[in-house]
């Protein structure tokens, strides 16, 4: 399942680049979302990018067919490779691995500089190779995906306020 979401905010993409690529503001984010036992294991940033790597658990309410799959805590561990391109633009590879879930979760985020602000460009697909079950289990895991992206933007969009 593929997600196409576009975020927009009224801070440059280098600020909005900086709250992504900030160890206390990732902390700080993944409690405010419900998150628990939080680290980040990576949180590098230089001239070409930055990498970012964390892992928490979250919180799912699984429905009876996928608890063989799912807990309702699950761990979860997200990579993002951050590259600068250049005129302000800002590229992420981003994968998020749910530990004994078989589906994979792959995608990128870009920051694209626009007149009053800059806008996100999430972009994931959500796939599992189990046969039968497989999409069901794709299809909760996107539904989760979604809600979990929405209340990111929700979070950053008042985080930005503050500053």
């Amino acid at each position: 399942m593929k997600i196409r979401r576009d975020h927009e905010y009224t801070d440059s993409t280098d600020t909005v680049f900086a709250l992504f690529t900030d160890k206390e503001e990732i902390n700080a984010k993944q409690e405010a979302l419900g998150a628990r036992n939080i680290s980040v294991e990576e949180c590098a940033r230089d001239t070409d990018g930055a990498v970012v790597r964390f892992v928490r658990e979250l919180p799912a309410e699984v429905p009876g067919i996928l608890k063989k799959f799912l807990q309702p805590w699950n761990t979860v561990e997200q990579s993002e490779q951050w590259r600068i391109c250049g005129s302000g633009m800002y590229k992420a590879d981003i994968a998020i691995d749910i530990a004994n879930v078989p589906v994979t979760i792959r995608g990128t985020l870009e920051l694209e500089p626009v007149n009053d602000g800059c806008i996100n460009h999430v972009r994931l697909g959500v796939d599992s190779a189990i046969p039968f079950i497989g999409k069901t289990l794709a299809d909760f895991v996107a539904k989760d995906c979604k809600r979990i992206i929405a209340d990111e933007y929700e979070y950053i969009s008042d985080r930005l306020d503050q500053t």
